[in-house]
C-alpha cells in the first residue's frame, strides 16, 4: 500500500520573512528594554531569541527598528509560545495587537 503525502498547510495570514535583526524587548514599564535577535517576522508577529522565559498570554513591547520594516516604531504584541531555544535563552512567539499595515518587504 502506498503512503499518501499530503502537502503542508500553510495557515499563516502574512508571508513570513526569514531575517536577523536585534530589536529592543519590554516586558514591563520597570523592566525597560533589553536586546532580543528576532529569526523570522511577518505583518502580524515575529519570533525572537531572549534570555528570559515569558508565559503564554504575556504582554510585551517590541522597538521595531527603521531598517526592518521601513519605520522605526515600537508595538504591542503577546506571547503565543516559549520554547528553549537550541542557542539558549528561549525562542518566543509573538503575535502584534494589530497587524502592521505596513513593511518594506511587501
Amino acid at each position: 500500500m502506498a503512503s499518501i503525502i499530503r502537502p503542508k498547510i500553510n495557515r499563516r495570514q502574512w508571508p513570513r520573512h526569514e531575517k536577523k535583526y536585534l530589536v529592543q524587548i519590554a516586558t514591563s514599564l520597570q523592566s525597560g528594554f533589553s536586546p532580543a535577535s528576532v529569526s523570522n517576522f511577518s505583518r502580524g508577529g515575529l519570533c525572537f531569541v531572549h534570555s528570559e522565559i515569558l508565559d503564554k498570554g504575556a504582554v510585551v513591547m517590541v522597538r521595531l527598528p527603521q531598517d526592518l520594516v521601513g519605520l522605526a516604531r515600537d508595538v504591542k504584541g503577546r506571547v503565543k509560545w516559549c520554547v528553549p531555544s537550541g542557542t539558549g535563552g528561549f525562542a518566543i512567539g509573538i503575535q502584534y495587537e494589530e497587524p502592521l499595515r505596513w513593511t518594506r518587504y511587501e
